[in-house]
């Protein structure tokens, strides 16, 4: 039972009225998530604005994005992040296999170095930011430009506050 139950569609107004109204448009429904936000609406649009800015307008390929989404959400335990992004994951162009190792953290041998070296920058920066190595940042800037890697970091600290905000309130699971 979540903590906080999410704010009904039918109590919001103003501009989180809007937003509402624009992601039912986009996901069929409202997340939990963004509505137990809405409780606090001076962050619901700012927040939305960054995983825009970082996510959705960002050169970093979707699968590569969701593998490191996965690996946060898997680290911190978050099945509702886990739950969502699998099916993101999957859109995004990933195999089930690689998704499902993934999700019980073993090594696929179908992930290519890259996306590898993704998912264990996205396991350092999640259990402890102070210690990702020089090796792996050098593996990584042979990936991905200086702003790609700042772009990817952002992505991987914004799904640490989602996946400690889910946890916190245990926001659950639309039904």
């Amino acid at each position: 039972m979540a903590r906080i139950e999410p704010v009904k569609k039918e109590l919001v107004q103003g501009e989180t009225k809007e937003i509402f109204s624009g992601m039912e448009k986009q996901f069929g429904m409202i997340p939990n998530l963004f509505a137990t936000m809405a409780h606090y609406p001076k962050a619901l649009k700012p927040i939305i604005e960054l995983y825009q800015a970082i996510a959705k307008e960002s050169s970093i390929e979707p699968g590569l994005q969701e593998l490191a989404n996965l690996e946060v959400s898997r680290i911190n335990h978050c099945n509702y992040c886990l739950t969502h992004h699998t099916e993101m994951a999957k859109m995004s162009g990933l195999k089930d296999e690689q998704v499902n190792s993934c999700k019980l953290g073993k090594s696929d041998n179908t992930l290519s170095d890259k996306e590898k070296t993704v998912i264990e920058y996205a396991t350092s920066v999640t259990k402890d930011a102070h210690n990702v190595s020089d090796e792996l940042f050098l593996r990584l800037k042979s990936y991905f430009s200086e702003s790609e890697i700042v772009n990817l970091t952002l992505i991987i600290g914004l799904m640490n506050v989602f996946n400690r905000f889910n946890g916190a309130l245990e926001v659950e699971l639309e039904k």
